[in-house]
């Protein structure tokens, strides 16, 4: 078995082809899915991938999420699927993914039977955490999970210099636990608020420092939205969750040396 580096574009074609099968299976199963963060901008700044960017993601209300999860454990799909803490004890995220078996993406796991490829990430939104105390735990438990699954290399930071010194300590203590119990904790947190008693949502496990919210009924509210050279679900008031997530900006890209992709390097498998 061999593996050479892939090119951007070329990763940008794997996650275009995972991105339309799960378009297709949400049409088939009616469940209303929508591009997101990055991918959503993209769209509508430049009607497809943002030029430099390598990421593509796509969100769901929770219950959404719940049924996208079940058809996904399901699926036989050659070559694409699905990964998530709940089945995977070392998988480092609170999310799930669909990603290429013939790729691998440099992860720096402390378990090394856990293969991500390339990807697209899938994010559950749930009711906004209003209390301070649980906002301040879910920031805990995403650094107790860091701690857990990824090696000195993946905790390090490049100009950290010693300061990097407590993470390595506390990624030593922290190694005989499994990510898989803080992500637990974080996600049984977020189920605190739910979407029944929630006027407004967010994607709490990913982001708590997002208090505020975006309406409830934006989520289920999709429309079809040009993408390179498919179609797929935005929310109709995507220039409001873009104001929330980019700021009344969002249309102006950032300066050039800004503009570059995610370090990690994606790998097909031959």
């Amino acid at each position: 078995m061999s593996e050479r580096i892939l090119s951007l574009e070329e990763i940008k074609q794997v996650e275009l082809d995972i991105l339309e099968y799960l378009h297709k299976i949400c049409e088939k199963h009616d469940i209303k899915y929508f591009i997101d963060f990055g991918t959503l901008l993209g769209a509508v700044r430049h009607q497809g991938f943002i030029p430099w960017d390598d990421d593509t993601d796509i969100s769901l209300a929770r219950d959404e999420f719940e049924k996208l999860y079940k058809v996904l454990k399901n699926e036989n799909h050659p070559y694409y699927k699905m990964i998530s803490f709940r089945e995977t004890k070392g998988y480092p995220y609170s999310y799930m993914r669909v990603y290429d078996i013939r790729t691998r993406r440099d992860a720096n796991l402390r378990d090394s039977t856990v293969v991500l490829g390339t990807c697209v990430d899938v994010f559950p939104y749930d009711g906004v955490a209003t209390e301070k105390s649980d906002r301040k735990k879910m920031k805990l438990y995403q650094y107790l999970i860091r701690l857990s699954s990824l090696n000195f290399k993946g905790i390090k930071s490049e100009n950290g210099g010693l300061k990097n010194l407590p993470r390595y300590i506390g990624s030593a203590i922290f190694q005989l636990s499994s990510p898989q119990t803080w992500n637990q904790k974080l996600e049984n947190l977020a189920l605190k608020y739910s979407l029944d008693q929630s006027k407004y949502l967010a994607c709490t496990i990913f982001d708590p420092s997002f208090p505020e919210g975006i309406k409830k009924e934006w989520l289920y509210d999709l429309i079809d939205l040009p993408y390179e050279n498919i179609v797929v679900k935005a929310p109709r008031k995507y220039h409001e969750i873009l104001v929330y997530e980019f700021g009344e900006n969002y249309m102006t890209p950032p300066p050039i040396e800004q503009q570059v992709p995610g370090g990690d390097k994606n790998y097909w498998i031959d």
